[in-house]
């Protein structure tokens, strides 16, 4: 007799309470999140690009566009004009491909018409390539204009579709930033050095920039830049009163979900102890994704710096599994058409879609007894393997001593225990 079991709903047989779990020395998110080695696009339209990384180990694509890309000023309608093209055309190719689209829209620069307003309030952030005049998180204008269009984009029906773009089945994930800033992240101290500045109205910036893009999008996966930034005030530094607000606002029951991001990836960062440290308190209750801080693949004459010593990608994943529990992780272009990359990058792409179709609870798991034995079934990843743990009523978790890749297990018998549990451990590729 077969009997079913989900690791959604811990059930329970007279024997057996089986868990399908990914990892025993990592906290399961409450929530998953988005899974697999996605490429990162060129912020600029380039011909054929999908089409480049159309390779069975990468599962999406990053689209990166500025906000001045979408919106403009319609002095005939008098009104924002809005333009979607290069999202519909893009994931429409990706779907006919199977693959899924991350949509990053960088919003530290509002459209002209709204700069130009004379209410707008702004302020000049001194980073020399990423800089300039932008508005002030807290600006009236250009919050309403972030809210509209997100609501306009939501709204929006793809090109040849029937699909709203908050119903597109190939969007999978979209930043969730702040306006005028990005990611939570401000080295020089520029602006909460503002005389305008204030902390409440700081930290509401930031909650109603986010609420305009995971209200818009709530059946999406959404994701903000999460990295250390204080004001100086006494008690709780800023970041970590920001991040607080954040989770009670969205990642309760019932709220649209919102992980957190940084583009640092590397072979030992972000530290966990130090850059990585909310990201980390953070990986136990909601998704963890990155980018690469750079590619591992150099160009010619180039010298390997040391953050990337170790000349290949997979060390930057089994960081960022190890550490944060983190099934997605962006990957420059070079990386992914690197042959030597290809193979590896293959299992760690189908190892991070198996954590977290775990977490998502749409893993099977199956007990078939027959002639007095007992067998754990489950759909298995012939490239990845298993590893059996087992315990008593007392819950002390301990590892049976073999693995299986084939999907099936014969349970050991235990007579001198009352009851037996089990899980499943899905184990990261060597």
């Amino acid at each position: 007799m077969i009997r079913r079991f989900a690791f959604a709903g811990v059930e329970i047989s007279i024997r057996f309470l089986l868990l399908f779990s990914s990892c025993k020395a990592i906290a399961v998110p409450t929530v998953h999140g988005p899974a697999g080695i996605f490429v990162i696009g060129d912020t600029r339209p380039v011909a054929g690009e999908v089409a480049k990384f159309d390779l069975d180990f990468v599962s999406g694509y990053t689209l990166r566009m500025t906000w001045k890309d979408i919106e403009s000023w319609n002095p005939n309608t008098g009104a924002p004009a809005y333009d979607f093209s290069r999202i519909d055309a893009t994931l429409e190719d990706l779907r006919a491909r199977g693959k899924r689209m991350t949509l990053e829209i960088f919003i530290t620069k509002a459209p002209d018409y709204v700069m130009a307003l004379p209410d707008t309030l702004t302020w000049v952030n001194p980073h020399p390539q990423q800089g300039g005049v932008q508005p002030l998180p807290w600006d009236a204008n250009s919050q309403a204009a972030y809210a509209a269009m997100m609501r306009a984009m939501a709204d929006h029906q793809v090109a040849g579709t029937s699909w709203r773009m908050a119903d597109h089945p190939t969007l999978e994930s979209i930043d969730a930033s702040i306006v005028g800033l990005q990611g939570l992240r401000e080295l020089s101290g520029t602006l909460v050095a503002d005389s305008r500045y204030d902390r409440e109205t700081f930290i509401q910036s930031v909650v109603d920039s986010v609420a305009s893009n995971r209200e818009a999008f709530p059946a999406k996966f959404g994701f903000l830049a999460l990295f250390a930034m204080d004001d100086n005030e006494p008690g709780e530094s800023l970041d970590e009163a920001v991040y607080a607000r954040l989770m009670a606002r969205f990642n309760v029951p019932g709220a649209p979900s919102l992980g957190f991001f940084q583009e640092t990836l590397s072979d030992a960062g972000p530290n966990p102890d130090t850059l990585g440290k909310l990201l980390k308190q953070a990986s136990s209750q909601t998704y963890v994704m990155f980018q690469a801080l750079r590619p591992w693949e150099l160009r010619a004459g180039e010298t390997r710096p040391p953050e990337i010593a170790s000349g290949t990608p997979v060390t930057g994943l089994r960081h960022a599994w190890t550490n944060y529990g983190s099934t997605y992780v962006e990957l420059y272009g070079a990386d992914l058409l690197a042959t030597a990359n290809q193979e590896p990058l293959r299992k760690w792409n189908r190892f991070l879609q198996a954590a977290n179709a775990i977490r998502s609870g749409k893993e099977r798991l199956a007990i078939e007894s027959a002639a007095g034995t007992d067998i754990l079934r489950w759909i298995a990843d012939p490239l990845l393997s298993y590893r059996l743990w087992s315990a008593g009523p007392t819950w002390e978790w301990a590892p049976e001593s073999f693995t299986s890749s084939s999907g099936e297990i014969q349970l050991p018998h235990r007579n001198d225990l009352p009851s037996r549990f089990f899980r499943v451990e899905v184990l990261p590729p060597e």
